[in-house]
């Protein structure tokens, strides 16, 4: 079996096709196929995991999101290259920190 699926994955056969013909859950089979490093050709799914794009939080990024109000949360994400709800949750659980690890408060 698993030379059979691994064969049709890399042959760039949906995980939800080769699932329902081997009797088998989507999930359980994209984590065997994780577990077992197997990738589809190279095509319209092989780059399918997207890159993180997350980068930490600086003094100077924290500043510009927390104290500059005088910015919607829009204007203050553009400034920064940072998606929306990126600088919204950070404004929001800073708020909520009892500490202070940027000394901005």
């Amino acid at each position: 079996m698993r030379y059979e699926v691994t064969a049709r994955r890399e042959a760039d056969e949906s995980i939800a096709d080769i699932a329902a013909s081997m009797g088998v859950n989507e999930s359980t089979l994209g984590k065997w196929f994780r577990e077992w490093g197997v990738r589809p050709a190279v095509g319209t799914h092989g780059r399918s995991l997207a890159p993180n794009r997350w980068k930490p939080w600086t003094r100077e990024d924290a500043v510009v999101a927390y104290t500059r109000t005088d910015l919607s949360i829009a204007e203050r994400a553009a400034m920064l290259g940072r998606p929306y709800r990126g600088v919204a949750g950070f404004v929001r659980d800073y708020r909520q920190r009892s500490t202070d690890p940027y000394g901005i408060k």
